[in-house]
């Protein structure tokens, strides 16, 4: 495909993400699925260049009183990126139609820098969210690699990497993780392949080991969805004693069982529901959230959601934690994390669960935290900021039953 063509792609598919109806990954992959011409070469930029205007949307959008179109994205984010870019509008066969002299006008009245990256966020968030943080997550995140410590060891795996080329280096502070330096599709190497490592960010593996689960246990995760925490609990388990692996939606663990045989996490057990529970000496609780720590990833995902659906989140955490409360021994605990950096989800969700249950208490999580990070929080609870870490937003709380 020649440039212009493929600008013109980038326009039509900015505009059916700019609904913000569905996940902006659904839409591409949907989109290129229909169109089967498209080269995977050209495919690679074409993605490339969506995702980058869709990380601009909020201060793209900034610079018109109009809603925001592919065509005005796209023009004014390659007025700042290249202004010699513009001459694609050009008219030829598959390329967008010429500037309009109103277009050009307007191009002429934008200011020389863009604004800060604290616009990506609703207005309607904006006070709940630190604006250092929101502008941490406008940028890309890194590809993270957890090692099974069930089969092999980070030296070995970085050594396999490095005889590959591949470019790697450990991660600053999980003593599991792997930072790719460049794009590779690690799914498909043998090492993936074999259980050997896992792809995680170092975030969610940092909450892993504030859970402190240990050999021999009785644990569950409540809320396993795909099972990234559960084979990671496995593997601090050694796979000794018993994890439990459940989900509202049964439907989300339906890749756990192999997931698991590749890794070796022979102590994970699936339930097709919250029938006959026991007790445990540990409960692990991911709960639901809006997901605002993981706008690295999923950019288009600040604009779908609405205080509406906040809202109806904060009410279900809460659910949640009663319904798994009377499952924790005496003595045990109940770990709850969010991959969210909203206080409602977060620090006003403990306090509240704390004044509801009178048997349970805050358990001080700084001390593991500070060991591992080189921090010196004093908070009980844990806060994972994309813009300290470089990790993606996480919450932690425990709470011990007395």
């Amino acid at each position: 495909m020649k440039d212009e063509a493929r600008l013109q792609t980038v326009i039509e598919l900015t505009d059916m993400l700019f609904s913000f109806e569905q996940p902006a990954d659904n839409v591409i992959n949907a989109y290129f699925r229909t169109h089967r011409y498209i080269g995977s070469r050209d495919r690679r930029f074409i993605a490339d260049l969506v995702w980058q205007v869709l990380r601009h949307y909020g201060r793209l959008s900034s610079l018109t009183q109009e809603k925001l179109t592919g065509r005005v994205a796209a023009a004014a984010f390659l007025f700042y990126r290249s202004k010699e870019a513009l001459s694609l509008f050009n008219g030829d066969k598959y390329a967008p139609a010429p500037l309009s002299e109103k277009e050009k006008a307007w191009l002429d009245t934008l200011p020389e820098t863009l604004s800060s990256a604290g616009l990506e966020c609703p207005a309607w968030l904006k006070n709940r969210l630190d604006s250092a943080d929101v502008e941490a997550m406008s940028c890309p995140a890194s590809v993270d690699l957890r090692v099974n410590t069930l089969k092999t060891d980070r030296e070995t795996v970085l050594k396999q990497l490095g005889k590959e080329g591949i470019k790697a280096e450990k991660t600053p502070f999980s003593p599991w993780g792997i930072r790719l330096n460049e794009r590779y599709n690690i799914a498909n190497h043998f090492l993936f392949q074999n259980g050997l490592i896992e792809i995680q960010d170092e975030g969610s593996q940092l909450v892993s080991l504030l859970t402190q689960a240990q050999a021999g246990q009785t644990v569950i995760d409540w809320c396993a969805g795909a099972g990234g925490k559960t084979l990671a609990l496995s593997a601090m388990m050694r796979a000794k004693g018993t994890l439990y692996a459940a989900d509202a939606f049964p439907k989300r663990l339906k890749d756990l069982p192999e997931r698991a045989s590749r890794a070796g996490a022979a102590n994970i057990i699936l339930l097709n529901d919250y029938q006959d529970l026991k007790t445990y000496d540990l409960v692990l609780i991911d709960a639901p959230c809006t997901g605002t720590g993981t706008w690295r990833r999923s950019p288009d995902a600040r604009w779908r959601i609405t205080p509406e659906q906040s809202a109806a989140i904060v009410k279900t955490q809460a659910e949640i934690l009663d319904k798994a409360a009377p499952h924790v021994k005496k003595g045990g605990r109940l770990f709850y994390i969010t991959c969210s950096l909203d206080k409602a989800e977060n620090e006003d969700q403990a306090d509240t669960f704390l004044k509801r249950y009178a048997d349970f208490e805050a358990e001080d999580l700084s001390p593991l935290f500070n060991s591992i990070t080189g921090r010196s929080l004093k908070m009980k609870t844990i806060r994972l900021r994309p813009s300290e870490l470089k990790t993606d937003g996480f919450f932690a709380a425990s709470f011990r039953k007395k």
